[in-house]
């Protein structure tokens, strides 16, 4: 035989994969010649790229074939096929058992001639393509033969595969679910469209409920909504850790039930509440029964389709309204009895309708004859299908993890209704359950089986006693321990004809996952107390932190409110701490912090409430009696102790500590701890190593220092702060050539405030910035006004802290600085410009230059900034500190020194302003040394902008008087 014929006789008569191998004489292995499309496809080799290739490559090197005959090699000729399973390796390395069969073909007539052979297989693979399909079409026919809803989440509860009933369920939009929601996001949606109204006014805590663990374990759930609505909501897991979920809409089965007249009206109304089109045809293939989605399906018009019309003529009705794409061009072929015959004998058919509509047929012939067709839309499906082929195996995992036998048993407990799952359940194959088998008998069968491990040595006894339980025929939940640590749960329930309805779910998942949990539980509670244990405690000295303190601090407020008594807090700071970190490094600290915290713990008792709080702060919380003086003996116990040196490392340390006392009642209970802190300061300010004790006097401090803040937030909301102006002098003429902004509080009760009345407040309230922030606006507006038409209007400048210049908002600052026609400066005090100052705050300084802001070093020689800070900084001016300007009445030890100054400004090429000249004399000196500019009391002290004005216009002639005369009586050196 040629091997074109042996192809052709193959190829053309088989869609299975199939292999040609030639086997030379001699030889004992065979080589590949050629393999057909089909087998590429199942197995990915092209025949270009196993050509020449040994046989046994494709068996993973197992020399199969001679090792199948007893006698060596067989004889050739078809009617010597032999068979068997192997382990195929596919091109990308994978591999798969296939079940084969194969002949040996010799290339010579004479069959007797030990000549060129050729070896022929077919190979069926055990699971591929076509088991997937079918596996996935039997998922579309189970998805859909329950109530619309079903979803799948993942175990992280992002959603993987919903259909649209379970969309339309949960959104007025159903468009709005999507593959990858969280479970939150959905019911977010659910609720928002008012799908379940007992989440309406707690929509959070409903939708937390739902999220917990314990609610997504439970197997199934019965929801009655308003209007007699009831729906049943079926959960499982699947071998992924997937969220399997069901939602059954029971309510057209529990109203029918209330109206139940017999098995098959419910049965057929059942079917019709499904929204797929179904039909009955009787055994002469006449239409008996179909229900509207039916009739919309196969025509525009409903009344086309009449009881007793044959199925040839519905199909022609069909296909005139254009409703079989598949007959589109081809209508009597595919009318034809031929094609008919042969559609009918698909049980499950998939069609494709214009618009990429996809319907699948699902046909049966019950005992009568009776031909049902139930035509599902699987759109979605399909199209859900090619955007999610990669969830596939999931998604089936999930669907076989859900059991579900179901069954219904007469009043007299004999067998009326069941499936397939139950029967397999029961009897472990199928055609052994029938219609009217007892209860009893199906018991004993399941007894017998090895299935009950209860049953096992006495499987009649259980069968009796099981059949004899009350529980048997009552509503109501058992789980069985089946074989094999398997575990179902059964579900019984009674109708109102007195029909038990049983379904057993699959719980065994359940069931182990919670034994799991129930392991994991004890290990977790163990590492929560651990966490816990750590979020509440200081890792150094073991001692409770602040949230540690802040607990019990609320558990004694509440015992205090229950029992009675009073609290007392002692606030501990340890003196001379940082200096021991300084100089003998941080070990030695953590050893004194390590004895300070020993120390305590043996001063108070267990019941008492000991916490760091900082690096070298400690509370300690008492319950005390009202007139105890416990909480002052403690503190000054501990001051004698904590005084004590420590040793560390051969060196002694020395330290100590200042402690500040506070109890109720004299101190409100909301503010002990704070009350106690001030207390703590009060100390301090007497010195190290003391007691402060919060009394009153404290305590009106405190309140009138609330009230002031108060006061300071209602004056900034209320806009009482306002600028006040001092005039510049330019040295050489006397004119005024700038003007600095300060604030000034105008309160409505004392009157004009300056800052020392409010600026510490302001800046505890960290609302300093707001002031700054009025005055700055109103001086821009106020002197625009004024001084924006003049050919020269004088400079503003404006002290600002350090917080400002680091303020980000440069957009404001720039549109403010853009509304005055003059310069505007910003005066920073020396003491925030040391060495220290980081690239970034330079930065910003030059952000500001961008801005068209000059910047001014106030204070200068009261701090310890270097020439090479000045240098780093390059500001536009300095402002001489006013108490060495009184120098200048000191004799020539403090010239020398505003001479240095002044000239330290005249080197680096920048401005020198002197503040707070007070005398004609002072101002002819500073003039003489060199200040350009000059500021003070003799000039003008701060006023309101009207007097400002009127100040200003004063005549040329007055003003002209101010000129200065450099002092020539200074001496030489000068």
């Amino acid at each position: 035989m040629q091997i074109e014929a042996l192809k052709s006789s193959f190829l053309d008569l088989t869609n299975d994969p199939v292999a040609i191998a030639r086997l030379a004489p001699g030889e004992t292995t065979a080589h590949l010649i050629y393999v057909n499309a089909a087998f590429t496809d199942a197995f990915g080799y092209a025949p270009e790229d196993v050509s020449g290739d040994t046989l046994n490559r494709l068996h993973a090197g197992d020399d199969w074939f001679w090792r199948s005959f007893e006698d060596g090699v067989p004889p050739s000729g078809r009617d010597r096929r032999q068979g068997g399973t192997c382990r195929l390796v596919r091109a990308d390395g994978t591999s798969v058992d296939t079940d084969f069969s194969y002949f040996l073909v010799d290339a010579d007539k004479d069959e007797h001639e030990q000549g060129e052979r050729y070896f022929c297989a077919t190979y069926r693979p055990r699971s591929g393509v076509a088991d997937a399909e079918r596996a996935y079409a039997r998922l579309v026919a189970a998805l859909n033969a329950y109530p619309d809803p079903i979803v799948v989440y993942d175990r992280d509860l992002k959603m993987i595969f919903c259909n649209d009933g379970y969309a339309a369920s949960m959104s007025d939009k159903p468009e709005e679910l999507v593959a990858g929601m969280h479970l939150e996001e959905v019911l977010r949606l659910a609720v928002r469209d008012g799908r379940y109204p007992d989440a309406i006014g707690r929509e959070d805590a409903w939708i937390q409920r739902i999220l917990t663990p314990e609610f997504l374990e439970s197997s199934f759930e019965d929801v009655e909504l308003d209007g007699d609505v009831h729906h049943r909501l079926l959960r499982s897991r699947s071998t992924f850790g997937d969220h399997v979920i069901v939602r059954l809409n029971s309510t057209e089965l529990v109203r029918q039930k209330r109206q139940a007249e017999a098995a098959q009206a419910r049965l057929i109304a059942a079917l019709n509440a499904y929204p797929a089109p179904f039909v009955i045809y009787d055994s002469d293939d006449c239409l008996v029964v179909c229900n509207d989605a039916y009739r919309a399906s196969m025509s525009e018009h409903r009344e086309n389709l009449k009881v007793g019309m044959h199925r040839t003529d519905v199909a022609r009705v069909a296909i005139r309204a254009g409703k079989i794409a598949n007959a589109v061009g081809r209508e009597e072929e595919w009318m034809s009895d031929q094609h008919q015959d042969a559609e009918m004998e698909k049980p499950v058919q998939d069609l494709e309708l214009p618009g990429d509509v996809h319907h699948r047929l699902l046909r049966s012939r019950v005992e009568n004859g009776d031909l049902v067709i139930l035509r599902i839309d699987t759109t979605e499906l399909v199209r859900q299908r090619r955007a999610f082929e990669s969830a596939q195996d999931r998604l089936i995992s999930a669907i076989h993890a859900y059991p579900d036998p179901f069954a219904i048993y007469d009043a007299d407990l004999k067998l009326v209704v069941w499936n397939p799952a139950y029967e397999e359940a029961m009897s472990g194959e199928s055609g052994k359950l029938t219609a009217g088998t007892s209860l009893k008998d199906i018991l004993y069968t399941v007894a017998l089986s090895g299935r009950i491990p209860a049953a096992i040595g006495c499987e009649e006894e259980w069968a009796e006693r099981y059949y004899s339980s009350p529980h048997l025929t009552a509503p109501g939940v058992e789980d069985l321990e089946l074989a094999d640590d398997q575990y179902h749960r059964v579900v019984r329930s009674r109708t109102e004809a007195g029909e038990f309805v049983i379904l057993r779910l699959n719980i065994t998942e359940v069931v182990r996952q919670r034994r799991a949990l129930e392991e994991k539980s004890v290990q977790l509670e163990k590492a929560n107390r651990d966490i816990t244990y750590m979020a509440l405690h200081d890792d150094l000295t073991g001692l409770g932190n602040r949230r540690y303190l802040a607990q019990k601090f609320d558990q004694l407020v509440q015992k205090r409110r229950e029992s009675g008594g009073e609290i007392a807090a002692l606030h501990i700071d340890l003196d001379r701490f940082k200096n021991i970190n300084d100089t003998m490094g941080h070990a030695a600290g953590d050893e004194v912090l390590l004895e300070i915290s020993r120390r305590i713990r043996t001063h108070v008792d267990p019941e008492d409430v000991v916490a760091r709080i900082g690096g070298d702060e400690f509370v300690v919380l008492l319950s005390v009696a009202g007139d105890s003086d416990r909480p002052e003996t403690l503190a000054r116990d501990l001051l004698s102790d904590l005084s004590r040196p420590l040793f560390f490392e051969g060196k002694e340390c020395r330290f100590g500590a200042t402690v500040g006392l506070a109890r109720t009642p004299l101190a409100e209970v909301e503010q002990l701890l704070t009350t106690s802190d001030l207390a703590l300061y009060k100390a301090k300010r007497r010195g190290r190593g003391q007691l402060g004790i919060f009394d009153r006097a404290d305590l009106e401090d405190a309140q009138r220092t609330k009230a002031l803040a108060d006061d300071v937030l209602r004056g900034i909301e209320a806009v009482e702060f306002e600028p006040y102006f001092q005039p510049q002098m330019d040295a050489a003429t006397g004119e005024v050539v700038a003007l600095e902004a300060l604030a000034r509080w105008r309160h409505p009760e004392y009157g004009i405030l300056a800052p020392g009345a409010f600026l510490s407040i302001a800046t505890d309230l960290n609302v300093a910035g707001d002031i700054d922030r009025l005055i700055f606006e109103q001086a821009i507006a106020a002197c625009q006004t004024a001084f924006g038409s003049d050919a020269r209007p004088p400079s503003l400048s404006f002290n600002v802290s350090e917080g400002r210049i680091n303020h980000h908002d440069f957009d404001a600052i720039q549109r403010q600085v853009q509304a005055y026609a003059g310069q505007v400066s910003f005066e920073l005090l020396e003491t925030i410009f040391l060495e220290e100052q980081d690239d970034a705050s330079l930065c910003r300084l030059d952000r500001l230059r961008e801005l068209g802001i000059s910047i001014e070093v106030d204070d200068f020689g009261s701090g310890r900034a270097s020439v090479v800070a000045l240098q780093r900084i390059n500001p536009d001016r300095l402002k001489i500190d006013r108490r060495l300007v009184a120098l200048v009445d000191k004799g020539s030890g403090g010239l020398r020194l505003l001479r240095s100054l002044i000239e330290i400004g005249h080197a680096l090429e920048i401005g020198v302003t002197a503040e707070g000249v007070e005398t004609r004399d002072q101002a002819d000196i500073l003039a003489g040394l060199g200040c350009d500019r000059l500021q003070g009391y003799h000039f003008a002290r701060p006023m309101a902008f009207a007097d400002l004005v009127a100040f200003l216009r004063k005549s040329d002639d007055a003003r002209s008087e101010q000129v200065f005369q450099p002092d020539r009586r200074l001496p030489p050196m000068f």
